[in-house]
């Protein structure tokens, strides 16, 4: 019931397995591990994040990096790990952000990427993947992964599952008040491709009307 494709298990006596293969399969597997450890301090989010998000957003990114020659290995490792210290906190915590960098730099390392390689995926890609206040990506990689969290936002149940989920707490007027800034930050700030944005409108519509009036 893993809700991401096959191709994240290789079989290491096939002739086209690579290293490169091998140390996404051990990043995978470690992040897994981290969100099946259902830390009591995560949030209620984190169990829908991991099956109905996290694997869609790294797959997403792998799509999107092949289409517009990215390095594929660093799209989809920066779409697992974006917001991965959502395994052990909410993510309105206020440390949530720098954990999440912190934890997203050492898996990555003991999964064997290199240097470079950790800095385009943790400081550039997922460093500035909310795309807030006119900071965003620079490298290809990063532009890719924030596309591919935008969309996935827009054409999954995302924001059909927050406003459930958030209205058990929050008014509607406080969910709207969440929602609509980032459904129109992932719209017209963290997709980075034109034809992205045109093949995504009518989804961004639909999010938009999920939280009017």
């Amino acid at each position: 019931d893993a809700p991401f494709g096959v191709r994240h298990f290789v079989n290491p006596f096939q002739s086209w397995y690579t290293e490169e293969m091998d140390r996404m399969r051990v990043l995978t597997e470690k992040v897994r591990e981290l969100y099946e450890t259902r830390d009591l301090n995560r949030s209620e989010w984190a169990d829908w994040l991991y099956s109905s998000h996290v694997f869609l957003v790294a797959d997403k990114a792998r799509e999107l990096a092949i289409r517009y020659g990215a390095d594929e290995d660093l799209a989809e490792a920066a779409g697992m790990l974006h917001d991965i210290a959502d395994y052990r906190m909410s993510r309105f915590d206020s440390s949530h952000e720098k954990e999440s960098l912190t934890i997203a730099r050492d898996l990555l390392l003991q999964s064997g990427f290199t240097t470079k390689e950790i800095e385009i995926v943790v400081d550039d890609s997922i460093h500035f993947h909310g795309c807030k206040a006119g900071k965003v990506p620079q490298t290809l990689e990063g532009k890719v992964m924030a596309t591919a969290d935008a969309v996935v936002h827009l054409t999954s149940d995302f924001y059909d599952f927050a406003k459930r989920s958030m209205l058990l707490s929050r008014t509607e007027s406080e969910t709207r008040e969440w929602a609509l800034p980032k459904i129109e930050r992932d719209y017209s700030d963290k997709i980075f491709f034109d034809e992205i944005r045109e093949e995504v409108y009518d989804d961004y519509m639909q999010a938009k009307e999920l939280f009017s009036l």
